[in-house]
């Protein structure tokens, strides 16, 4: 027992230390900093004036904290502004982070610290410069524009790309404040565009397109002194891209997602400019003309089919669109797989605009997108606008291989009447599909037909709605069904409350009537009878109502209706087994008192009425009928009579309106267009088309080039090797390398060098960094003797003419090992022999060459003995 009481105390003693690390942990973690209880603002202010940097530092984070999750937090910017002098880096970069955020607001506070700003623009941190490069240029203040553009300048040409890429992101600012400066700094970006980092090419482009495209421009065409059009304006700017076209398609590929969005575009409005269409190109080829599609084009296709697969879906969207807008019609197949992709992977929200941007493509080609209609499928928990757009799609891509599983599909959707709106909604992509496919449309009248007993009111007047549709397409067949369907409609005008489904069971009484004209006249007495109590859409119709039903037995009774469309109706009806409905022209003449004063109580009402769209519309009427009667008994004299008399005919014959053309206007509005180019009214995958309306910095999309520019002007211009080797550097040293504002020259260059030696070798270099040349001393020319010459050739060769001095001086740098010391006298000798040219010696004085000193390595000492042994 006492050994597992041991035991136990072992485990309770290990689990109570890792509670505590688990608390120390939390404790000392960063989420401690959105606590928005212990957020204070006196408690802050204290924190930033206390003299512990430490304190600044904690309150500096609680601070943006507060800031990152909405909190204004303005009334503490005196108190951080003036800890900017601090030395701190850590302190320092969070304080810019916050004077971004803020310093547009309180730009005169901000103005006081400009002078640390510009200190730290020479910092020997990136991070310190970069941040006060930013802090800077959020001063949107003109007064100091020249000094932050002169900052920016310096920025571009920093060693660090992280700078260069901030001093691109500045220029936006700058050229928000100032646009006079716009020349400076597109003539700054193209330099950054040929950066040798991508990140900074990247953050280049960004600016370039927000600058030179997207911003207005009016201000620099003010500077330019032209007024130019859109089109012209973007080809002004974009060729000026024509030598960095091939460098930005290799680059797309390696940028941050943000910058090949911007990348696409940009590229894609240049090829719009300078290439021709390549489905054009392609016909004239078929034909034998000359030319063809560039390879440059060709080589922007093909990255852009590389970024279909990237990780960001905004990269895709744009890859798939550029494509759609630029590849020729057969290669556009690619896109469909990728952008499915994007929708099953997709947040809701991004869903939705995803999908806004895909249906234009799905309405261009179908068949691309007809194998994965299960994708577009509904799901209960869907947004509302998610269920809108899968619904439009759907009825996209409907066709005879898929129309029943539509309908199935659509049915149960017609059942969720928890979701009234969606229900209408989908009973309207019912009557689309039977619109669309002809051999389901007797169903689909049925089904409606039967929607009507429905309990759910958005149900039933929906479907009242899609009747109206379907009959209006159906009339001119021979079994339009009309005679049965009307009817019941007539019965179900009581129930109905729905404003637009009462207005289109009028309106259809009212086209249809020579099907029902035995129940016009007592519809539209009902109807009467309500007149004031109905909503103003349905009481235009009835005012419409009264002078067609009005009409018809007018000129029924002076036997002038088609007797042959009666006669017809009467057979159909006779067959059927239903009453003939012939009206006799004596029963319309019995009828017509009434009629008249029916129609007269309703236009007297309509008269007064509170909306003035049913005021005119009674008015106009009212003069219509009395034009007609006065052209039926004078013969139509006046073009008022004539035109009256013409529109109460055409009320009779209830046909379909005609276009100028003489075209069944419903006919043609409902036949599919095939089209080889997407129709969208703004761009794909903009923010004018998900807003449905464009902004200020909306800029369409340029049409295409009537002929390929030339490959020449795309084609990098070679340096030539001698231009090469002298902008290559000498040397490298601390000098070349960082922050070079403070830092001082390290490599001297000598001034007296005649004749530099030709290295062939390794050695011969070591050679020629082993000795430094004597320093030359002031003489005068009558004493001055041959020139100065090295130790080596004063002590052993003696005083000889025009000995060249050789070698570079090199103070701190590139100092030879001490261990390497005594092995160069050997090489020094060798080196002075290729150097000085040997003479003979003068024959008066016959002598023995001096052999050259050498140094004998001395052998290493023998190890001493071993100490004897101790005696014991």
């Amino acid at each position: 027992e006492g050994a597992m009481a041991a035991q136990g105390g072992q485990i309770m003693e290990k689990a109570s230390a890792g509670v505590r690390e688990i608390f120390s942990a939390l404790s000392n973690s960063e989420a401690r900093y959105f606590d928005e209880e212990r957020y204070s603002e006196s408690e802050l202010r204290k924190a930033l004036n206390d003299s512990i940097t430490e304190r600044k530092i904690d309150a500096m984070k609680r601070l943006l904290a507060a800031v990152s999750v909405g909190r204004d937090a303005s009334a503490l910017f005196p108190d951080v502004v003036k800890n900017v002098s601090f030395q701190s880096p850590e302190l320092k970069k969070l304080i810019y982070i916050y004077l971004v955020q803020y310093a547009e607001n309180n730009r005169e506070l901000a103005l006081l610290s400009i002078n640390s700003f510009q200190k730290d623009l020479s910092d020997r941190s990136q991070q310190l410069r970069a941040s006060a490069l930013r802090a800077m240029a959020s001063i949107k203040v003109l007064e100091v524009i020249q000094l932050v553009m002169a900052a920016v300048q310096t920025a571009v040409g920093d060693s660090s790309p992280y700078v260069r890429k901030t001093a691109a992101q500045c220029m936006i600012k700058v050229y928000g404040v100032d646009a006079d400066q716009f020349l400076e700094l597109r003539k700054l970006l193209l330099k950054l565009m040929n950066d040798v980092e991508v990140q900074v090419v990247g953050s280049a482009v960004m600016a370039f397109r927000q600058i030179c495209i997207v911003l207005p421009k009016d201000a620099a065409e003010e500077k330019q002194g032209a007024e130019t059009t859109e089109s012209s304006w973007n080809a002004q700017q974009l060729e000026l891209l024509h030598p960095l076209f091939r460098r930005l398609v290799q680059d797309m590929l390696l940028m941050d997602f943000w910058a090949q969005q911007c990348c696409i575009d940009l590229l894609m409005r240049y090829c719009r400019l300078f290439f021709a269409s390549p489905d054009k190109t392609s016909q004239e080829g078929e034909e034998g003309a000359t030319g063809g599609t560039s390879e440059d084009f060709l080589a922007f296709l093909k990255n852009l089919k590389l970024l279909l697969f990237s990780a960001s879906k905004g990269v895709t969207l744009a890859a798939a669109v550029a494509l759609c807008y630029l590849a020729p019609t057969e290669e556009i197949s690619c896109v469909a797989m990728p952008l499915m992709r994007c929708l099953r992977q997709a947040t809701p929200e991004a869903s939705i605009t995803l999908l806004s941007a895909v249906a234009p493509l799905v309405e261009a080609r179908p068949e691309l997108f007809r194998a994965m209609i299960r994708e577009f499928f509904i799901q209960s928990f869907d947004p509302p606008e998610m269920k809108r757009l899968k619904l439009k799609v759907i009825e996209m891509l409907v066709d005879d291989t898929n129309v029943q599983m539509v309908l199935r599909e659509l049915q149960v959707y017609v059942s969720w009447h928890s979701q009234p709106d969606f229900v209408a909604l989908a009973v309207r992509s019912i009557a689309q599909v039977a619109l669309k496919m002809t051999s389901v449309a007797d169903a689909c009248l049925r089904g409606l037909v039967k929607m009507l007993d429905s309990k759910c009111e958005a149900l039933s007047c929906e479907a009242v709605v899609s009747l109206r549709a379907l009959l209006q397409r159906r009339q001119s067949s021979k079994e339009s069904g009309l005679g049965s369907v009307l009817p019941h409609l007539v019965t179900y005008l009581e129930d109905l409350s729905a404003a637009t489904a009462r207005a289109s069971v009028v309106w259809m009484i009212g086209h249809y009537q020579q099907e029902v004209a035995r129940l016009a006249p007592d519809v539209l007495r009902r109807l009467a009878k309500g007149f004031a109590a109905e909503k103003q859409e349905v009481k235009q119709q009835i005012v419409v109502l009264g002078l067609k039903v009005w009409a018809f037995h007018f000129f029924n009774a002076r036997g002038e209706v088609a007797v042959k469309d009666a006669v017809q109706a009467t057979k159909e009806a006779g067959s059927k087994g239903a009453a003939p409905l012939k009206v006799s022209p004596d029963e319309s003449a019995q009828l017509l008192p009434r009629l008249e004063a029916i129609v007269e109580h309703i236009s007297t009402l309509a008269s007064f009425d509170a909306s003035w769209d049913v005021r005119d519309t009674a008015r106009a009427l009212k003069s219509i009928k009395e034009s007609a009667k006065a052209a039926v008994d004078s013969g139509g004299k006046s073009a008022l009579e004539q035109m009256g008399l013409w529109y109460c005919r055409a009320c009779i014959s209830g046909a379909p309106p005609l276009d100028a053309a003489g075209v069944d206007a419903s006919e043609k509005a409902d036949d599919p267009l095939q089209k080889a180019a997407i129709d969208s009214t703004w761009m794909i995958g903009s923010l004018a088309q998900a807003l449905d309306f464009p902004l200020e910095s909306y800029r369409p999309l340029p049409p295409w080039a009537e002929e390929n520019s030339s490959d020449e002007l795309r084609k990098v211009k070679e340096i030539s090797a001698e231009k090469a080797r002298e902008a290559a550097p000498k040397s490298i040293s601390s000098s070349t390398v960082g922050n070079v504002s403070h830092m001082e020259q390290r490599v001297q260059l000598p001034s007296n060098i005649n004749n530099m030696p030709v290295v062939q070798s390794l050695e011969d270099l070591d050679l020629f960094y082993s000795e430094a040349p004597a320093p030359a001393l002031s003489v005068p020319p009558a004493s001055r003797q041959a020139p100065g010459a090295t130790l080596e050739q004063m002590r052993l060769a003696g005083p000889l003419p025009t000995a060249p001095t050789l070698g570079t001086a090199v103070f701190g740098e590139d100092d030879e090992s001490d261990e390497a010391e005594d092995d160069d006298d050997d090489d020094d000798w060798k080196y002075c022999q290729q150097a000085v040219p040997s003479q003979a010696p003068p024959p008066s004085e016959p002598a023995e060459p001096v052999p050259p000193p050498r140094v004998e390595r001395v052998p290493d000492p023998a190890p001493p003995a071993p100490p004897a042994p101790a005696e014991p």
